[in-house]
């Protein structure tokens, strides 16, 4: 079996398990008009099949992203990728809600061990200064599947049926989860085992610039989940769209801004880092901010090109953190912390954001429409600007009190 060794070989491998990872995930939510009907579905409940899973999800990144601190990765990997796919498979099979349930519960446990054994194998074979390229680059298959698995659902389900979808979606994974025991991963020493203990676990949550990073992330993934969960249903119940034209329009928008503000995320904050010496937070916190009222005219106007426009260049400006994100943990941590932080930074932005905005949003919705229970994620969404604005403040007083510091005497 021929190894796979060169990083961006690694790297192409690592972002296209990704693109499967999110295709799967992202799979389910158009088909929620389905489901509602086939179940007999509360918008609560629908909202119930995202926020389940990412309870799951969340559960596991903690333990798992320890253990990849510990253990060979792409072993790690290869098993994650087969869970999730099999899960994915039998999904199409489930009778009742319970068992939808359960089959997205076990799709969360596999796609749980996945992003901290990558993002520490890319942290490992690329150097600070590129690794925000490198970690969009990866995030670029996040992002494509994602949207990829929005338009597809849509067409299939309104063709085929939607059990045909997660038929589909789940045979290229098997395949990856062979494909990643090939990549060759160079042994490390790990006086982790040594270090990653919970006094050292302790101290990420003394750190006034990872805790500020993880209120930030609380709020973005909330946005995301609820906007990932609900958008197309918004398109179909307010501008009167069908399935497969709210997944081909929607899909088709984010295709077109997505990519772009992925690249333009990972290459502005590397340049305000290495040439200008700010944090890549600077970069997201204008990101994030120039988003917001974008996103209130998307859900307010009736002009279809206005909509339109403005989703694709809020959803540019709100894919900047994909990557620099990733690069800013790892920027804040200990070298020897890197799997273990980003698993506590997914446990933590997904147990309080992602988990409960898709059960949120459509509680809201049944109680009154989904449009108003939409206007949340504009708030949330400034939030998460502003307090990537905090975490620069932070970092930016940080590197001055150490350069204030006085010097050894010698």
């Amino acid at each position: 079996m021929k190894s796979i060794a060169s990083p961006s070989k690694i790297l192409l491998v690592l972002t296209l398990i990704e693109f499967i990872n999110y295709f799967d995930r992202q799979v389910v939510f158009p088909l929620f008009s389905f489901l509602k009907a086939d179940f007999g579905l509360t918008d609560f409940e629908l909202g119930l099949i995202g926020t389940v899973f990412m309870i799951i999800h969340a559960s596991f990144s903690v333990p798992l992203g320890i253990l990849a601190d510990k253990w060979v990765r792409k072993n790690i990997i290869a098993a994650g990728v087969a869970i999730w796919s099999v899960a994915t498979f039998v999904t199409g099979l489930v009778q009742n809600f319970g068992q939808l349930l359960a089959t997205r519960a076990a799709v969360g446990i596999g796609e749980a061990s996945y992003a901290p054994a990558a993002t520490s194998l890319i942290a490992d074979n690329f150097p600070v200064e590129k690794r925000a390229r490198a970690s969009s680059i990866f995030h670029l298959g996040m992002f494509l599947g994602g949207t990829l698995g929005m338009i597809l659902a849509g067409v299939i389900g309104t063709h085929l049926g939607w059990r045909a979808c997660f038929f589909i979606v789940a045979i290229p994974g098997i395949i990856l989860a062979f494909t990643a025991l090939k990549i060759k991963e160079v042994k490390h020493e790990h006086h982790i085992s040594a270090e990653v203990n919970r006094k050292s676990i302790l101290d990420l949550f003394r750190s006034p610039a990872y805790i500020m990073t993880l209120v930030s992330g609380v709020m973005l993934t909330f946005t995301s989940s609820a906007i990932i969960s609900w958008m197309t249903q918004f398109f179909i119940r307010f501008h009167n769209y069908s399935v497969d034209q709210a997944s081909l329009t929607i899909g088709l928008a984010v295709v077109i801004g997505g990519p772009l503000g992925i690249y333009s995320g990972g290459y502005f904050s590397d340049l305000l880092y290495n040439k200008y010496k700010k944090p890549r937070s600077l970069a997201m916190a204008f990101a994030f901010i120039a988003a917001t009222p974008l996103m209130y005219i998307t859900l307010t106007t009736h002009n279809e090109i206005l909509l339109l426009v403005t989703l694709v260049i809020a959803t540019y400006l709100m894919t900047w953190y994909y990557g620099p994100m990733v690069a800013l943990v790892q920027d804040i941590v200990p070298g020897s912390l890197k799997a273990t932080a980003f698993a506590l930074y997914l446990f933590t932005v997904h147990l309080v954001g992602s988990t409960p905005a898709p059960a949120l949003i459509g509680s809201v919705s049944d109680a009154t429409d989904l449009q108003t229970a939409m206007f949340i994620v504009v708030g949330t969404n400034f939030l998460g600007g502003i307090s990537l604005l905090i975490t620069t403040g932070i970092l930016n007083k940080g590197k001055a009190d150490r350069r204030n510091e006085p010097s050894p005497q010698v």
